[in-house]
């Protein structure tokens, strides 16, 4: 009768069990042999496994649920597993691709990735983890965890994905801009402008400099205010602006001056205002453009006080003056002003400008509407030049550390310059013999690279050591012609190619020194030098021989005194095949040729240490040493 009741008793228990479908949701969920805490782990589920778990029968511990595998019973209490289907708020994929992990943590293993466009759900309830990574749930099941920055409430489109590209530019943070730009690129098919913004914020990670030009071409059509008159303050509107040795275009040009450089308007001719430099309101471009070329060599030049005074008079056009110093929050303020269709090129001028005058405390305000505003005429390329100024200043996810004191801050050796080098850009051009050289329109200096003379050859091989005669000497004619023949077409190849460099960019040779002006006085005077060297090809070591009878120091004209700024001196100098090119302040012209010595001394000792570095002992320098390709190691005894 008992096992009557008892059979009774199961079946009506089973028959009550009830079951449901659930899903996984934690990575590796533990499946024990019999339902206690202690029993052994004989399987784990992945995570967004479909399962049907049924309720315990009553005699076992309620919070213990039954799955039923191929390997049998299995048990398990309900933490990691929610009812299936799950659901939840809708989201969008808005990158190309977003890792999916199995944890709600960044370094969690990748189970999958989303793609653009994708639709999933965000899981209700989270467990534990970094705050920034959510559920994400599709067909029901749980899939992982990925970064929420990688979804987007509405659909992605283009247009979308470019205006959230914008909003992390104006907070510095090219990374984010970046992934949301190609975004952007892929929903297009690649094609459209947004490649364009792609390449600058990769330009801006590699060489943020490279865009500073985007920033730098505004015109007079950036004026603010009306032109000034006789006897009163001028202030230069655009970013560079010539003043002239007279009243006509073809007239010299002693200096140009930078955006807000104040002048005395001292009489107005016409178009043309004759003008007296402000010396503390001009700190940006050299006062006089020197030529290191015509100072003897050996020596050392030295200016006489009225030199390093400089020339103080000249002549600007009108146009290229207004009357009022205007801030960069009253540019600001003017933008607003305008109508957007009307005016776009004029607010893009006026943004610009007040960019490059704009006080570290106004970039802020300033570089988001310079950036918006070339977001609205697709001029990618300045809305990333906007950010990375915004960085700069401190104001985006990098720093920038602030100097202090008068600093000789770059040496650089130019090719050639198309037009005066005091109006050209510096543009780089990367030499290949057998490439080709297009002629660059305006102005434009050639920062070249990959150019050096062709390889000595080497005829070690093909010659024998005369002990008499105490040198080598060449006994296999034959093999000699054939590399001499070689060579000949090597050297052929390079004179074609540096012929349409020259045709490019025409000579001579020039050297940029770029000094940071403090306020007050400078700590010197300014000398700047040439000194060529003579490179030894064929020792296991390289060998480098200063050639102090061919070197060459003068003085360059420092203001007396100055406010925050920089400067930059322009020297044309010798076509040499190997040389330095160096700036130093110096007491005196003396004191100036022994610092000459010394770094030379050290360029002797140790050149490969030197050629990694561009500073030494309070020289700036920049180092050419052709390279030593034709070494014949066999060539000594």
């Amino acid at each position: 009768m008992r096992s009557r009741i008892l059979v009774l008793t199961l079946l009506l228990a089973t028959a009550c069990s009830t079951s449901q479908e659930m899903t996984v949701t934690q990575d590796g969920l533990d499946l024990r042999e019999e339902a206690r805490d202690d029993a052994a782990v004989v399987e784990k589920l992945a995570l967004g496994t479909r399962v049907k778990v049924h309720d315990a029968p009553f005699w076992v511990n309620s919070d213990w649920h039954r799955i039923d595998t191929k390997g049998g019973k299995r048990w398990t209490k309900l933490e990691g597993l929610a009812p299936y289907p799950l659901r939840g708020e809708t989201r969008f994929v808005r990158l190309v691709e977003v890792p999916v992990h199995a944890t709600r943590d960044p370094n969690g293993r990748v189970t999958e990735s989303l793609k653009l466009g994708d639709e999933i759900q965000l899981l209700a309830e989270e467990p534990a983890g970094d705050a920034e990574y959510h559920g994400v749930i599709r067909g029901g099941s749980l899939r992982g965890y990925v970064d929420e920055f990688g979804l987007a409430k509405e659909k992605p489109l283009t247009a979308s994905l470019l205006a959230s590209s914008s909003e992390f530019l104006k907070k510095g943070d090219f990374g984010r801009a970046k992934q949301l730009a190609e975004a952007a690129f892929e929903m297009a098919e690649k094609t459209g402008r947004s490649g364009a913004l792609v390449e600058a914020i990769t330009t801006a990670e590699t060489d943020p400099a490279s865009l500073k030009d985007e920033l730098i071409n505004f015109t007079e059509k950036a004026a603010s205010e009306a032109p000034p008159s006789k006897g009163s303050l001028g202030y230069v509107i655009a970013y560079r602006a010539p003043v002239r040795e007279g009243a006509d275009e073809r007239d010299d040009i002693l200096t140009m001056l930078p955006a807000d450089a104040a002048v005395n308007v001292l009489n107005i001719q016409g178009q043309w205002a004759q003008v007296e430099l402000v010396a503390k309101r001009t700190p940006w471009m050299a006062v006089e453009l020197g030529d290191l070329a015509k100072v003897s060599a050996g020596e050392t030049a030295a200016l006489s006080p009225a030199q390093r005074s400089g020339r103080s008079r000249g002549f600007m056009t009108l146009s290229a003056l207004q009357s009022k110093h205007s801030s960069a929050t009253e540019h600001l303020a003017k933008v607003k002003a305008l109508a957007q269709d009307e005016h776009a090129e004029q607010r893009l001028e006026l943004l610009k400008r007040a960019l490059t005058i704009a006080e570290p405390k106004e970039v802020p305000a300033v570089a988001p509407a310079l950036i918006d505003e070339a977001f609205q005429q697709q001029r990618y390329r300045l809305a990333v030049a906007a950010a990375v100024r915004l960085v700069e200043e401190g104001h985006g996810t990098a720093q920038k550390p602030r100097g202090s004191g008068w600093k000789i801050e770059t040496v650089t050796s130019i090719y050639g310059c198309s037009g005066s080098p005091l109006e050209s850009q510096i543009e780089q051009v990367d030499f290949e013999p057998t490439g080709d050289i297009s002629k660059p329109s305006g102005s434009v200096c050639a920062l070249v690279t990959g150019l050096s003379s062709p390889c000595d050859v080497c005829l070690s091989d093909l010659s024998e050591y005369d002990a008499e005669e105490r040198q080598h000497v060449l006994r296999n004619k034959v093999a000699v012609d054939g590399a001499l023949t070689n060579h000949e077409d090597v050297i052929t190849n390079y004179l074609k190619a540096t012929s349409r460099l020259e045709d490019a960019f025409p000579r001579p040779s020039r050297m940029k020194v770029t000094v940071r002006a403090a306020s007050g006085s400078p700590p010197g005077r300014l000398f700047v030098f040439e000194l060529p060297l003579e490179v030894e090809r064929y020792e296991s070591q390289l060998g480098v021989k200063p050639l102090f009878r061919e070197a060459r120091v003068s003085e360059v004209a420092l203001p007396e005194s100055a406010a925050d700024g920089r400067w930059e001196y322009w020297m044309s100098t010798l076509q040499w095949e190997d040389s330095a090119h160096g700036a130093i302040f110096s007491s005196d012209p003396k004191s100036a040729w022994k610092s000459v010595h010394e770094f030379a001394r050290a360029l002797a000792a140790k050149p490969k240490e030197l050629l990694t570095r561009n500073e030494a002992a309070g020289v700036v320098y920049s180092l050419h040493i052709s390279e030593a390709c034709g070494r014949c190691p066999n060539r000594r005894k």
